[in-house]
């Protein structure tokens, strides 16, 4: 499995959203539960979901994504917490062993073939009756005013920044029920949920300053993988600028979400 790679403009946005992450996940969720965050990058959300269950677990196969994990866990002191570093594909933990899997941003990054893995994994480790929950992105729900070249350039070069090969991975969120269910799982409830970039001056302020702090930090390494050019990471800028210039500008990111349980 290619890792995914976290940024750390990536993982500050993350930290910031990680409570309205899982929100959706909580009320499937009981005090007495063992969780598995699947692909838990920084451990935010992991973190969040610990306060709700008696056990929360969470796996990365990036080593920096662990390092930043154990220290978020050493530095708010909770001991339900633990993180391990494993391939989704090949976890080293007994069958049956978990009453929940969650898997946040992970599944629309992977190929058919690694999708198919994670999820077989997932359907091992959960106990009979478990859940299995996840939330992705749909680029087709993104609402955007007015809708800038440059800022409509600077979602392009993210996605590039991992590497999409299958076009339909961009609209995977819509298509999450259909997925589990082919792969033995029953969903029993679905929505979406929008990342608000825009409530007000404030928030406008801080979407372009995590835009430019993020377009700034890829920009280099997209120029020398040849996934972007110079000219454009300084049309993304630009674009971020004049939308922020906007005081009715709005930028809402749809995340589609869906629970499904294991018969």
């Amino acid at each position: 499995m290619r890792p995914i790679r976290h940024d750390s403009s990536i993982v500050e946005f993350q930290r910031k959203r990680s409570g309205d992450s899982a929100a959706f996940l909580v009320p499937f969720l009981t005090s007495g539960m063992i969780l598995l965050d699947a692909g838990c990058g920084p451990g935010t959300i992991t973190a969040a979901l610990a306060g709700v269950v008696a056990k929360a677990v969470g796996v990365d196969i990036e080593p920096n994504a662990i390092v930043a994990a154990n220290r978020l866990a050493a530095a708010e002191g909770l001991t339900n917490l633990a993180f391990v570093e494993a391939d989704i594909t090949a976890l080293p933990f007994e069958n049956e062993s978990f009453d929940a899997v969650f898997f946040h941003a992970v599944l629309y990054h992977q190929s058919h073939a690694v999708l198919a893995r994670a999820l077989a994994e997932a359907r091992r480790l959960l106990k009979p009756g478990g859940l299995i929950a996840t939330r992705d992105a749909d680029i087709g729900g993104n609402v955007l005013h007015p809708d800038i070249d440059g800022v409509r350039l600077a979602l392009d070069l993210w996605q590039r920044w991992y590497e999409h090969g299958d076009p339909d991975a961009l609209r995977f969120g819509r298509r999450q029920g259909s997925i589990l269910r082919a792969h033995g799982f029953t969903p029993v409830w679905a929505g979406a949920s929008y990342v608000n970039h825009s409530a007000d001056a404030a928030s406008r302020t801080e979407a372009v300053t995590d835009a430019r702090r993020s377009l700034l930090g890829l920009g280099p390494q997209l120029v020398a993988k040849g996934l972007a050019t110079d000219d454009e990471i300084q049309a993304a800028l630009t674009g971020w600028d004049a939308w922020g210039r906007d005081p009715d500008a709005v930028y809402f990111r749809c995340r589609c979400e869906c629970v499904a349980r294991k018969d």
